[in-house]
């Protein structure tokens, strides 16, 4: 991952953590709007609004105005259009500087100096704002807070978590990751009302969560080595099952090294769950993908020795009946059990549809977002958002290292 995903990354985490806090400090009557309308987090009471922006400059190496110039006049804009004495406009953001500099304010001097600011960009915003707004009623509504670091912010969430109920021994590797990803969820919703939440929804989510979210934020925390282990130990149990009908749903764009390291996943999980006598129930693997893809995927499989089995006759027609036929199976003198074959493949244009007619016991997806349209109705659903496949195969009990 490059530096800059890496910050861009952080900076989400960041304005997540600032939307747990506001969540777990918030009134009994507060609604909590995450992306909201007017700002990145909105907290509504009978009082009236707080409409929160938040900035994260971790690679700042020292404040500078000039990279608050487009929040501070997003949001003179907004008030200026909107005129509305029950909102109060807050920024919120992060510099790395020292304890003695945490005090800073935003003065009518430096909102004078924002509506001067030659930037193109933000041509819009002054041409329309300059003569125009009255810079003292604005300050009356807008207070400006520099914020903790990300570690600090960790430490208060976990005391406020605890505050709310949650036991001290769920909140490193369950409560929390789970929370922000609550958080990440809800903040992707496209319909306003879907991404509002209170501080009572949200703790008893929390205390019916008994499964680590396992995705890109949770794998960022500091955590992510006992979130790792959690994860493994969960699905440990139905793992360890012989008789057990398992689908694998893999998304290749989601994946790191997918062509040099995914026919050998493969081969893995094979021989972990599917050589014994007892191993009874054929495997299924879904490829988000297309035919082609999927077929050059089961070429190379079959030259690694795992037979697969596509459903499709003569190379052009997907039979269901076909693909989900038991194998024809035989034991040699030895104890080696020999298959017809060893797995289902199939690829997006024939999926949903077979998948949904022969239920699974454990559908392991490993993608962003649970495939649209999958029956996932009276199925154990292990979502895996992990780009590694050294860390998938340590979670599912494939290997025991993942560095």
């Amino acid at each position: 991952m490059s530096r800059s995903a890496d910050y861009t990354i952080q900076g989400f985490l960041y304005q997540f953590n600032k939307t747990l806090v506001e969540i777990l400090k918030a009134s009994d009557d507060a609604v909590i709007h995450i992306e909201g309308i007017i700002e990145d987090i909105e907290i509504k009471t009978s009082a009236g609004l707080d409409a929160i922006q938040c900035k994260y400059h971790e690679t700042q190496e020292k404040f500078a105005l000039s990279t608050l110039y487009k929040p501070l006049l997003q949001m003179m804009h907004h008030f200026h259009l909107n005129n509305d004495s029950t909102i109060k406009y807050k920024l919120f953001c992060h510099f790395p500087m020292d304890a003695e500099r945490s005090e800073l304010t935003i003065t009518k001097s430096d909102l004078e100096t924002t509506l001067e600011t030659k930037n193109q960009t933000l041509q819009k915003y002054t041409a329309a704002l300059n003569g125009c707004i009255n810079v003292n009623d604005f300050l009356s509504q807008f207070s400006f807070e520099i914020g903790d670091s990300l570690d600090n912010m960790t430490k208060e969430i976990y005391l406020l978590l605890g505050a709310n109920g949650i036991p001290t021994e769920d909140i490193d590797i369950l409560a929390y990751p789970n929370a922000i990803q609550h958080i990440a969820d809800l903040s992707i919703k496209h319909n306003p009302d879907e991404r509002r939440t209170t501080k009572k929804e949200t703790i008893q989510l929390l205390r019916t969560i008994k499964k680590t979210a396992i995705s890109r934020w949770t794998l960022s925390l500091k955590s992510r080595k006992e979130i790792l282990k959690e994860r493994r130990s969960q699905l440990k149990n139905n793992l360890d099952k012989n008789i057990r009908l398992r689908y694998l749903i893999i998304d290749p764009e989601q994946i790191d090294s997918f062509e040099e390291e995914f026919v050998i996943f493969i081969q893995d999980f094979k021989e972990k769950y599917h050589f014994k006598q007892t191993h009874t129930c054929t495997p299924l693997l879904y490829l988000m993908t297309q035919r082609e893809q999927a077929k050059q995927i089961q070429l190379r499989l079959e030259l690694k020795g795992v037979i697969c089995n596509d459903g499709i006759i003569a190379g052009i027609q997907f039979d269901e009946s076909r693909f989900f036929r038991e194998p024809i199976v035989k034991k040699s003198r030895g104890a080696e059990i020999q298959r017809e074959f060893d797995i289902r493949i199939i690829s997006c244009v024939d999926a949903i549809p077979a998948i949904n007619n022969r239920k699974a016991d454990d559908i392991f997806i490993i993608a962003e977002s649970i495939p649209a349209q999958l029956d996932t109705r009276d199925i154990n659903i292990e979502l895996l958002s992990i780009r590694s496949l050294a860390e998938i195969k340590y979670v599912m009990g494939i290997s025991n290292v993942f560095e």
